[in-house]
């Protein structure tokens, strides 16, 4: 979401630019249609020489970490993130384990 949302700050300014994947291991890719998120991949916007300071003054009124060099582990999701995940997965867990439950109940009641 932060990607994009500097790329339509850029885009709406007039400012030429390429969005780019990097990985790493190296990997360099123009923006594919589904790019991947996690650990030790980021997305680069690249901005012509002439256009890098007012492209910089624009990024720096938008309000999220434009960290020009990301370490391999800068992707981790929020404590807020991490809570809702594991939310979903217990209720998750919690139908499949009564739907287990009634599938045995219905053999059994079956059996009689």
């Amino acid at each position: 979401m932060h990607f994009d949302w500097a790329c339509n700050a850029l885009e709406q300014s007039n400012i030429p630019f390429q969005r780019r994947e990097e990985t790493s291991g190296g990997m360099r890719l123009a923006m594919p249609a589904s790019p991947a998120v996690g650990p030790g991949t980021w997305w680069i916007i690249l901005v012509p020489e002439s256009f890098v300071l007012q492209a910089q003054e624009i990024l720096k009124g938008l309000p999220f970490n434009q960290d020009p060099t990301p370490g391999i582990w800068d992707y981790q999701p929020k404590t807020q993130g991490k809570l809702a995940w594991q939310i979903y997965s217990v209720i998750i867990i919690a139908v499949i384990i009564m739907g287990a439950i009634k599938w045995f109940a219905d053999i059994i009641k079956n059996l009689r």
